[in-house]
């Protein structure tokens, strides 16, 4: 008789099962024809803004209507005596017109405009006086008056590129450059000044030299003023330029503190 051990082993008992569907339920992507490219979705457009288009210098006597850029505040408040305490001339071919101003009365000019980032130059003589006074004025503030709330730039010679508040105004920090002996202006001489004005920051550079800057000035804006303080005085070239404000600092970011290791 056969032996039937071996029908009733393991190896011949286990019947042979299919494997699961792993994917059952699932559904697949469309198959895509051949030849035909598979369309990516397209990255975000991250290009930056453009910078605001800032207008280039201006000329502020410019042999137009002397009066359509700036306005008259003395000390007598008659209209009539502006032509009298501030003149413009001709310079003739080739030459810039010349602003003189007699120093009387006493009051000033400002700009119609009121400027916050610029930068004002312009040339400054004094024809006869050794001893001459005037001053420009920046962030100039209403109402108008003789004096107004504002930062004023000596140019009285002993002292010029001077920076300081006038009452009513006040800075972060007082004027950190002084000259240390009086500058070498002769009378009869053109000078020149350049004024930097951004984000509340004032920089005087006279005849190429950096003698005044103050910062965090209140107010940060305003009119640009030319004194008449009892000397005569002649300018000519005054130009302003609008000046982007001061980027922002970035704010730095923390330093991650490593743990001390675990005993």
């Amino acid at each position: 008789m056969a032996d039937l051990s071996l029908c009733n082993s393991p190896a011949h008992a286990q019947a042979a099962t299919p494997p699961a569907n792993s994917g059952a339920g699932e559904k697949k992507p469309p198959a895509v024809p051949a030849g035909e490219k598979v369309s990516e979705p397209k990255p975000a457009d991250k290009t930056a803004a453009p910078a605001p288009q800032l207008p280039g210098p201006e000329k502020l006597l410019n042999g137009g209507n002397f009066w359509d850029h700036w306005k008259y505040i003395s000390e007598e408040e008659k209209e009539a005596n502006r032509n009298v305490t501030w003149k413009v001339i001709s310079g003739g071919k080739d030459q810039p017109s010349v602003l003189v101003c007699s120093g009387k009365p006493y009051g000033y000019i400002r700009t119609q405009k009121v400027y916050e980032n610029f930068q004002f130059s312009l040339e400054w003589m004094y024809p006869n006086d050794p001893n001459a006074n005037s001053g420009i004025l920046l962030f100039t503030a209403e109402p108008d008056k003789v004096w107004p709330k504002a930062f004023q730039v000596q140019l009285h010679r002993p002292e010029a590129g001077y920076v300081f508040p006038t009452p009513g105004s006040g800075a972060k920090s007082a004027n950190k450059l002084s000259p240390t002996m009086p500058l070498d202006l002769p009378v009869g001489k053109w000078h020149q000044c350049v004024l930097t004005c951004r984000s509340g920051n004032i920089s005087v550079m006279i005849n190429g030299a950096k003698l005044g800057e103050v910062t965090g000035c209140d107010p940060s804006k305003g009119a640009i003023a030319l004194q008449s303080e009892g000397s005569e005085i002649h300018f000519r070239k005054l130009v302003v330029e609008v000046l982007a404000p001061e980027p922002a600092a970035q704010p730095k970011e923390p330093v991650a503190q490593q743990k001390p290791d675990q005993p």
